[in-house]
């Protein structure tokens, strides 16, 4: 056996010989095993084209034979436009592609969270537009018909009226370390992984958001280690166990005649609100409220002229229910999709609007955890899930009566995907621990299109290494 070990070792040797060690530098300083994606990838509303960010300009490309479609946007050509110095930074398309937003100098608050100097991109008019000229803003998004954009500064809530060019504040009271209205507070950004606290209805004529009192939650003091020889100490409020979170109430501000009115949600205290969506309704909001157990879940529907709330669904988990994006009103305005595991798996249901559950559309022994969405065409509901192994994921597609379920990344390793707007195509990603990714454009039926991107430099560069 020795020698066996032996003669083993030698063999790995040779193969090894003349092979490149790996030092930290190549790792942390010098990027030499950096893989290459696809930077600004997103699907056109089309569905039949998808763009990318290049050399400084949004450039569109078409799906099926990756010829380039138009150059949409060239930073330089915007420079000084509206004071707009002319780097994109990071894009948004909005309102069906008609209006993009650009973001230049961001700066990172907490984890998730950031605030940045905003402009708005008319394609129509190829109109530049600043957002707020009063300094960097957070959580900019457009209405579904393009006409007003909201944002949070300084921790509170303004929209923007993109053709009068009009900003409306929303709130008033907002002050740091004390009252934020439509952005998260530290313990939110944390625990429920989310930053913009307010959504728009459907129709574009109210907002929703959530209020924020963390006056009476004790402070906390950190040092930020930055560029000079001593630190700089930054206070925030920060509840260790036991101690008291912000108080949280929704409001729903009612564009037409600038007023907020309180959702009677009942005794909200010591109690999270970790979500709110809209449904198909433009006049009913869905709030989820969660206790500081995290172990009673609800959700309500409250009315948006009233403000009088009803549960709708409600959870109760002996240990700890977990908060997710998993919740989908669908089209027809009668049902939802929402994923539990109340069945010992985490699991997709779907009920009607009376809360009563209609079909089990996952029932095998697996946890989804993700879902990407619904195409209500052809009745399918596309998710990510551990079936084979709970260290694998793979994304799947499954009717909504529960039949008919594909494995649409059948490759080991790591797999994500984004889906077109009309679900004829998605992108898939497909890597492991060896290989880095693939990306790829492939039909909704599994047929590859074209590759976007297959790291073949660094697959190359990989082989010269021990």
């Amino acid at each position: 056996m020795r020698i066996l070990s032996l003669l083993a070792i030698l063999f790995f040797q040779v193969l090894a010989y003349g092979q490149k060690e790996i030092t930290l530098e190549d790792i942390w300083s010098k990027g030499t095993f950096r893989a290459k994606s696809v930077p600004g990838f997103n699907f056109l509303t089309n569905g039949k084209q998808y763009t990318s960010l290049e050399k400084n300009a949004i450039v569109s490309y078409d799906i099926t034979t990756g010829q380039k479609v138009e150059t949409i946007i060239e930073g330089a050509a915007l420079k000084t436009k509206a004071g707009f110095s002319g780097n994109i930074e990071s894009y948004t398309f909005a309102a069906n592609d008609e209006i993009i937003i650009l973001e230049e100098n961001s700066e990172r608050i907490y984890r998730h969270s950031s605030k940045a100097n905003v402009y708005i991109y008319h394609r129509k008019n190829q109109n530049l537009q600043k957002l707020y000229d009063l300094g960097k803003v957070s959580n900019v998004s457009v209405s579904e018909d393009g006409s007003k954009a909201a944002f949070v500064f300084e921790n509170n809530l303004y929209y923007k009226d993109l053709d009068k060019n009009k900003i409306m504040q929303v709130s008033i009271d907002g002050k740091k370390n004390n009252v934020i209205n439509g952005m998260c507070d530290w313990v939110y950004e944390e625990e429920f992984s989310f930053t913009k606290a307010y959504e728009w209805s459907p129709d574009g004529k109210k907002l929703a958001y959530i209020r924020f009192d963390e006056s009476q939650v004790p402070e906390y003091m950190i040092p930020m280690y930055e560029d000079g020889v001593y630190p700089r100490y930054d206070t925030f409020k920060y509840p260790k166990v036991g101690e008291k979170n912000a108080d949280v109430k929704v409001l729903i501000y009612d564009t037409n005649n600038s007023k907020s009115s309180e959702a009677a949600l009942g005794n909200l205290v010591e109690t999270y609100i970790p979500r709110i969506k809209w449904t198909q309704d433009p006049n009913v909001l869905c709030v989820t409220k969660l206790n500081r157990l995290q172990n009673l879940l609800q959700l309500y529907l409250v009315d948006a002229k009233s403000k009088k709330a009803s549960v709708l669904l409600e959870e109760k988990n002996k240990y700890y229910i977990e908060i997710h994006d998993n919740l989908a009103f669908l089209k027809d305005g009668k049902h939802f999709i929402w994923t539990s595991d109340k069945k010992g798996y985490n699991s997709i249901f779907m009920y009607n609007m009376k809360g009563q559950e209609v079909n089990h559309i996952t029932e095998g022994k697996y946890d989804v955890t993700e879902m990407y969405g619904v195409d209500e065409k052809k009745s399918i509901v596309y998710f990510k899930a551990g079936e084979l192994t709970p260290i694998e994921q793979h994304v799947y597609a499954i009717r909504l009566d529960g039949k008919e379920m594909k494995n649409i990344t059948p490759l080991p390793g790591t797999n994500n995907v984004q889906f077109s707007p009309t679900y004829e195509y998605y992108s898939w990603s497909n890597s492991n621990a060896n290989t880095p990714a693939t990306t790829a454009v492939y039909k909704i039926n599994g047929d590859k299109v074209r590759v976007l991107q297959d790291n073949a430099g660094l697959k190359n560069t990989m082989k010269e290494y021990n």
